[in-house]
């Protein structure tokens, strides 16, 4: 049976080399508010990497108003984003006694401001807490991931409210951790390929698409002219001095079709060829 984990320095160190045989997919905290950074986070992470287990990024906030949130957001996405982790998680259980007008907006700035980076953002917040502190006003990211646990290691009644995932257990066993470990299952329509980005490209801003096309018509300009230049050379390097002159007045003079930029045909001349230059001369200085 394959898992869903979230970890932190709390499971201690991890042998990845087990744990790979049965997750799915991991989530891992790289911090606590700014103050406390998770001590196995690089480890952790770098194991994921060496084992190709996909893996997102999560932060237990920690901050009471929408300037500790930037605060917080900034740091988290610098911690982070080195490693292109597959997305990014707000994990807001607390108030730290702030108001619940300062948690919607620090949550709503937080999100926010990861999704101007253009990285999937997701909401973990507490059964508890999701209700009574306006969660369900918050938008903007892109799923939401909510714990509900049934006392034992297996799933029971499931979240009361919509969710893209689901935690249902803090007694989870899984290969190559030492004690128990938090899983989670889908609960809505996303499948795991959506989390791990196997079933489609990645996705790009509209900011990101148009700097993009317009670097691709710059190149396209550059490109035209770099054309023309090689061009132009190489006509003026196929002409032979000696008859440089009499290239162009029959270029300029009409004898000789075209812009001057093209030599061909370079071949020996056809007889229907130069019965055609030769009437265009007669038309023009003879007749």
């Amino acid at each position: 049976m394959s898992y869903i984990i979230d970890i932190s320095h709390h499971q201690g160190d991890i042998d990845w080399s087990e744990a790979v045989k049965d997750v799915d997919l991991a989530i891992i905290r790289t911090q606590y508010g700014t103050s406390t950074i998770d001590r196995k986070y690089v480890q952790n992470i770098e194991a994921c990497m060496k084992y190709k287990v996909p893996f997102g990024v999560y932060i237990y906030v920690t901050f009471k108003n929408g300037t500790e949130a930037l605060e917080q957001a900034k740091d988290f996405y610098n911690r982070a984003k080195n490693y292109n982790p597959l997305f990014y998680v707000v994990d807001i259980e607390e108030s730290f006694g702030a108001s619940v007008q300062n948690i919607v907006q620090g949550t709503q700035v937080f999100i926010d401001y990861l999704k101007s980076k253009a990285v999937k953002v997701g909401l973990y917040t507490g059964h508890h807490f999701y209700k009574p502190y306006l969660m369900d006003t918050v938008k903007n990211y892109d799923f939401l991931w909510i714990p509900r646990y049934s006392g034992s290691s297996s799933p029971g009644l499931k979240p009361n409210f919509a969710c893209d995932l689901w935690q249902y257990t803090d007694k989870g066993i899984v290969a190559g951790i030492k004690g128990t470990v938090d899983l989670n299952q889908l609960n809505g329509s996303k499948s795991l390929s959506w989390f791990t980005d196997t079933d489609k490209k990645k996705e790009i801003s509209l900011s990101q698409y148009e700097e993009l096309k317009k670097e691709n018509k710059q190149l396209k300009q550059e490109l035209t002219e770099m054309k023309e230049l090689l061009v132009g050379i190489k006509s003026n390097a196929m002409v032979s001095p000696a008859h440089k002159e009499d290239w162009e007045w029959a270029i300029e003079e009409g004898v000789i079709r075209g812009d001057g930029k093209c030599m061909n045909p370079t071949d020996t001349l056809t007889r229907q060829q130069m019965a055609t230059m030769l009437k265009r001369f007669y038309d023009k200085f003879i007749k």
